[in-house]
């Protein structure tokens, strides 16, 4: 039986939403376009801590600024509410990973997405998501976590895709592995308390853990697939119609940004002590997400056959008809 988790309620309320609120976002429509001189206002629902870093990053440095917008970075209606956000027009653009946006999609929401979010890296060892395991734990190896409990943040969400999809692929049975729903600054002090067998965390819980003596056993986003598109930004289907200079000029801020930080990771570094209240010591040493600047849809279709795969949903998503193009 499928789990009815808080992502599936956000999600059957987003759908009530289109059927009682006609053409989502039109209040939010834009008067000609954008620029430095008279900047439009728009809000970006998004995750706090590295994902809401990276707008807040552009906004500091102007990139948004001068793309002509007037960026304002809410992380109250980050992770799942995001979402059903764009979809009530009471925000303009929302940054989700790419299996809850697939999700959404499936239940006949009208996003469309329009920018990349995180990239995982190239190299197992070397990313910026990993499962961990106590120093003390009898988990040696992936082939260990076999019948495991793994904290993930949400079920049947990007953590469950990417991890099975990792362990099948070393040839490990997934078929008795428990996951359990933990959020993310809760999830080590679990795995030192032996309340779970293993915790899949992202940056900077993955430092702060291996700093204390934790083990990293699997990086499931670069063992499912190198470079994998995690993360993307998605707005309604009709604001994106009615608002393409804004959404220009959004792809801009979001590629100067990008292309900012590939440039100069430090500077990006020393700010997460202001914009993530991430300390000097972890900033220097956490393994950053890539940000590129370009929508990846080989790996919007790799995770959508995985979603099936693994039964996280039951109904195939065309990729194609994220985007307006």
């Amino acid at each position: 039986m499928k789990r009815f988790t808080p992502f599936a309620v956000l999600l059957v309320s987003a759908v009530a939403l289109t059927g009682c609120s006609g053409a989502s976002g039109s209040t939010n429509a834009a008067t000609g376009a954008p620029t430095a001189a008279d900047p439009i206002s728009i809000s970006v629902a998004e995750t706090a801590g590295m994902p809401s870093a990276f707008l807040s990053y552009g906004v500091q440095q102007g990139f948004f600024a001068d793309a002509g917008l007037d960026l304002v970075v809410d992380t109250g209606a980050g992770g799942a509410a995001a979402i059903p956000g764009v979809i009530s027009g009471s925000t303009q653009f929302a940054g989700s990973n790419t299996v809850s946006v697939l999700l959404a999609k499936g239940k006949g929401l009208p996003l469309t997405m329009v920018a990349p979010g995180t990239f995982a890296t190239e190299t197992a060892g070397a990313d910026f998501s990993a499962v961990v395991v106590s120093d003390s734990s009898s988990i040696q190896t992936a082939a260990d976590l076999a019948g495991a409990t793994i904290a993930v943040n949400t079920l049947e969400n990007i953590g469950d895709v990417t991890i099975q999809t990792a362990l099948e692929a070393a040839n490990v049975d997934v078929s008795n592995i428990s996951f359990v729903e933990l959020g993310f600054p809760s999830m080590l002090a679990a795995l030192d308390a032996g309340q779970i067998d293993a915790a899949w965390v992202i940056e900077p819980f993955v430092t702060t853990g291996l700093a204390s003596g934790a083990r990293a056993v699997l990086w499931p986003y670069v063992e499912s697939m190198p470079g994998l598109m995690v993360g993307s930004y998605v707005t309604s289907e009709t604001y994106a119609s009615e608002n393409p200079e804004v959404i220009t000029a959004f792809q801009n801020g979001v590629s100067a940004t990008a292309e900012s930080i590939s440039a100069d990771p430090d500077a990006f570094r020393a700010a997460l002590t202001e914009l993530a209240s991430i300390s000097e010591t972890a900033a220097a040493s956490l393994v950053l997400p890539v940000w590129n600047t370009e929508v990846d849809r080989d790996s919007l279709t790799f995770i959508e056959e995985q979603m099936f795969t693994y039964e996280i949903t039951d109904t195939r998503v065309d990729v194609s008809t994220l985007f307006l193009d």
